[in-house]
């Protein structure tokens, strides 16, 4: 009778153990789907491609970028979970016609309207007071081609609204994009292009 007794309170103890540590894992996961916060892009909000050609430099403007961000923390801009970018190609604008109507047909914009940047990870390079600088990786799709790339990215610490800002390199031959070409090949447009981003995020 004493052993069962024992056995029972064991038993029972076990019981209010595991009902106690699932009631903790509960709420841990509830409190991180509490702490995240999905924020959008908004203006102003702003992204140039520069470049040069045997003529002249060159910059475009992209008049459309839609752009989704979730911190697991509003207080923490350190702490992004996700973070999507798209462009819409034909949103890309220089000012002059005849150059937008290359840019469009070498970025094969009827096939691949979007070009895209996924984030995969972070990485912290220096911090103070005031801002960070993160190391964003991730995948960006252009003219349906993806590379893995890492872009260095300046955060702020302060205000109520976030801002990601950088510059980052590319070669169009790295993406299978042929540099544009004008006046039956006289004016070329060289390989590397500059993408500088400044996206405000609310």
């Amino acid at each position: 009778m004493v052993i069962l007794l024992y056995q029972k309170k064991e038993i029972m103890k076990k019981t209010v153990t595991s009902i106690i540590l699932l009631f903790a894992i509960n709420f841990l996961f509830c409190q991180k789907a509490t702490d995240s916060k999905e924020l959008n892009i908004s203006l102003p909000s702003n992204v140039a491609i520069k470049g040069t050609s045997s003529l002249h430099d060159w910059e475009s403007i992209v008049e459309k970028t839609n752009a989704t961000m979730i911190l697991s923390s509003i207080e923490n801009t350190k702490d992004i979970e996700s973070l999507k970018v798209i462009i819409g190609a034909t949103s890309i604008k220089s000012g002059k016609r005849l150059m937008d109507k290359l840019t469009y047909k070498a970025l094969k914009s009827k096939k691949y309207p979007f070009i895209t940047f996924v984030f995969k990870k972070g990485k912290l390079v220096k911090e103070n007071d005031n801002e960070i600088d993160i190391e964003l990786n991730g995948d960006l799709t252009i003219a349906g081609v993806t590379k893995n790339v890492t872009v260095l990215t300046n955060v702020n610490k302060k205000g109520t609204d976030i801002f990601l800002k950088g510059t980052y390199k590319l070669k169009m031959t790295d993406y299978g994009i042929k540099p544009p070409r004008a006046l039956f090949g006289t004016i070329k447009t060289g390989d590397e292009i500059t993408i500088n981003f400044n996206l405000k995020f609310n």
